[in-house]
């Protein structure tokens, strides 16, 4: 109904996805061919900038991960449907009860995939083709769009050899866990370009998953020799350190990394905060662990955190407020909430809301072995 109601006012209709399951038809007037070159101008706006890095957007061309139809297949999508006028408003009616159905979304998905003829819209400029398939690979991948990675890396076969195909060949591999494939791909991206940090760093994540940590270790070291403000290669330090147990490294790498960022998000301070509580340095971890609450008050890692912090330091009042506040905002994201929260009740002397958040917590989960044995402490 919306598509049919819209295409007739356009002369290129095309359909792109948003944010979780929304989507949005940009029509335009004329049908002249699609280029980058106005967004290209904007993206020296920082604010802008922002935005679109926010949704993995990390160039101009990498919009091409959110095309999904063009003209010809959103008509076709429209053909035979019912319109929407102001004399007749059926969407305002028909939506909300929509918003009811089950499956509606997974049939929407595949209707849309049987319809989709190629990762990019058919009016793009023949000139913008492989900077447009290269870029929306890599946002594709950022996405965690595995379909959509694939069409493009299919795209990419009838272009020119480069590096950048190569690495994303080795990304996707990494995502599905061939890992002997993506070393393959990713030495292959090296060999084309010598000088590319960021295959040296997806590299080292192949090698550390692998279990060669020694020369993952090597590679991170000659990044960060080359630019030692190379942020994806500062995280793998940080990464690689505590997957290893080794704290100084880790938290000494996250401090480089919050001093890098120009405006580091909440969640770069409460990493550091749980580094800071592993070495049992507490007045650090909370020092931290606030910052990231400062930033952003619903920051759910920082508040679990404290709540950590605060009943290993017998901080019991603060640690049930965090703990509560979790359970309140992100009841469904881990069990282990519910038997910490348990724990702080029944040290508490409060064995009614003890019993009380288990009993919440096995209606979230109700095969947890945690709640159970946590149960099971409370009677003795």
């Amino acid at each position: 109904m919306i598509a049919a109601s819209f295409a007739p006012h356009f002369s290129d209709v095309t359909l792109w996805r948003a944010g979780e399951t929304d989507l949005l038809l940009l029509g335009r007037i004329d049908a002249t061919s699609l280029q980058f070159n106005h967004l290209r101008s904007l993206w020296q706006n920082k604010a802008l900038r922002a935005d679109f890095e926010s949704i993995d957007v990390q160039q101009p061309e990498g919009l091409a991960a959110y095309f999904l139809l063009d003209d010809t297949a959103v008509r076709k999508l429209a053909a035979g449907s019912t319109l929407n006028t102001d004399d007749r408003t059926l969407l305002e009616y028909h939506a909300p009860q929509s918003l009811l159905e089950r499956g509606m979304i997974d049939a929407d998905q595949q209707l849309i995939a049987e319809l989709r003829s190629g990762p990019l819209p058919e009016k793009l400029d023949p000139s913008e083709v492989q900077r447009a398939l290269e870029a929306g690979v890599g946002t594709a991948l950022d996405l965690n769009d595995a379909p959509n990675a694939k069409s493009f890396l299919g795209a990419l076969e009838s272009q020119p050899e480069s590096a950048s195909r190569y690495i994303a060949q080795g990304r996707l591999e990494l995502m599905e866990g061939a890992l002997p494939n993506a070393k393959v791909s990713l030495e292959a991206a090296l060999r084309l370009d010598a000088d590319s940090l960021d295959a040296m760093h997806w590299l080292a994540i192949a090698e550390h998953r692998s279990g060669e940590d020694d020369s993952a270790q090597l590679q991170v070291r000659e990044i960060l020799k080359r630019n030692p403000r190379f942020l994806p290669a500062i995280d793998d330090e940080m990464q690689f350190a505590v997957a290893r147990r080794d704290f100084r490294t880790a938290v000494s790498a996250q401090l480089t990394r919050v001093a890098v960022m120009r405006d580091p998000p909440a969640s770069e301070y409460c990493r550091l905060g749980l580094i800071w509580l592993n070495m049992s340095n507490l007045a650090e971890a909370e020092s931290d662990l606030l910052k990231g609450i400062l930033k952003d008050p619903y920051s759910y890692a920082c508040h679990v955190g404290l709540g950590q912090l605060y009943w290993q330091s017998a901080r019991l009042p603060q640690a049930r407020d965090n703990f509560e506040w979790v359970v309140r905002f992100f009841p469904d994201t881990d069990v282990n909430t519910f038997t910490s929260l348990a724990a702080v009740y029944n040290a508490l002397g409060d064995k009614k809301n003890a019993r009380s958040i288990l009993d919440k917590g096995r209606r979230l989960f109700p095969d947890s072995g945690e709640l159970r044995k946590m149960e099971s402490l409370l009677v003795q």
